[in-house]
C-alpha cells in the first residue's frame, strides 16, 4: 500500500508553516504543537490518560506524499515519537512510529490530522503501546 501512495501523482495542497497549536482527541487526549518547516515538522504533545496519566510525547514527521480523497487532498506522512510521562504513578517511557493524513484549509491556516502511532512501551514493562487521535492545528505564521 505505500509503494501505491508513493506512486500516486502529486496534487497541490496548501501547507502551513510556523508554530501551530490546538486539540488532539484520541488516545491520549490533550494539546498538540507542531513546528512546520515544508514537508518537516517537529511536534509535542502533552496529553491526559483518561485519569490514570499524563504524558508528554516529542517527535517528528515527514510528509511522505499528497494523495486525493474524492475532492479532499491529504498529505500522508510519517514519522516518530518519545512520549514520557506518569501512568497509574509509574514512570513511563515508549517510542512509537507514526503515520498519519493531513489536510490544510484554504481560507484559514487551520491543519485538521488523524494519527495512528503504534510502539513499544519501555517503561514501567515492555510491552506494546498505542496512540492515535484526531484533531486540529491554528498556524501562526
Amino acid at each position: 500500500m505505500l509503494i501505491v501512495l508513493l506512486m500516486t501523482p502529486v496534487f497541490s495542497a496548501p501547507k502551513n508553516n510556523g508554530v501551530g497549536v490546538g486539540l488532539t482527541l484520541g488516545y491520549p487526549t490533550g494539546v498538540t504543537m507542531r513546528y512546520g518547516m515544508d514537508d518537516f515538522r517537529v511536534l509535542g504533545n502533552l496529553t491526559w490518560n483518561f485519569g490514570s496519566g499524563f504524558y508528554l510525547d516529542a517527535g517528528a514527521l515527514y510528509d511522505v506524499t499528497e494523495v486525493e480523497l474524492g475532492e479532499i487532498p491529504l498529505i500522508i506522512n510519517g514519522g516518530a515519537l518519545l512520549g514520557l510521562g506518569i501512568n497509574n504513578s509509574d514512570f513511563a517511557m515508549s517510542v512509537n512510529g507514526v503515520i498519519g493524513a493531513s489536510y490544510y484549509m484554504n481560507e484559514y491556516p487551520v491543519e485538521i490530522f488523524l494519527n495512528l502511532a503504534p510502539g513499544v512501551a519501555i517503561l514501567p514493562s515492555m510491552g506494546m503501546s498505542f496512540k492515535g487521535g484526531f484533531g486540529a492545528l491554528w498556524y501562526f505564521e
